[in-house]
């Protein structure tokens, strides 16, 4: 049983410092990445599912305010977070 124990501590050794050879040999990142590239065109582009945003009188604040329009209609005050039926005042940002 010596003999084995010998040999089984022997191949877990040579498992063990091959697994070290290898991971200190393993390419690990510098951290140096290509600068971005600017847009072709100069408008950024709105993701598909952002909300429009406009800006339009809130009743409950009573002065205008930034509002998203809902997907199934209507519009809501980004500010006091209530439901307004509004139209828009303003130019689309």
């Amino acid at each position: 049983m010596n003999q084995f124990a010998a040999a089984l501590a022997g191949a877990v050794t040579a498992v063990g410092v091959g697994s070290v050879v290898l991971a200190r040999c393993w390419p690990l990142p510098t951290g140096r990445h290509p600068a971005p590239r600017p847009a072709a065109d100069t408008e950024v582009l709105r993701p598909a599912d952002a909300p429009e945003r406009f800006e339009a009188h809130c009743p409950a604040e009573d002065r205008p305010t930034l509002q998203i329009r809902l997907r199934p209609g209507g519009a809501m005050c980004t500010e006091c977070r209530n439901p307004t039926t509004a139209t828009t005042t303003g130019g689309q940002p």
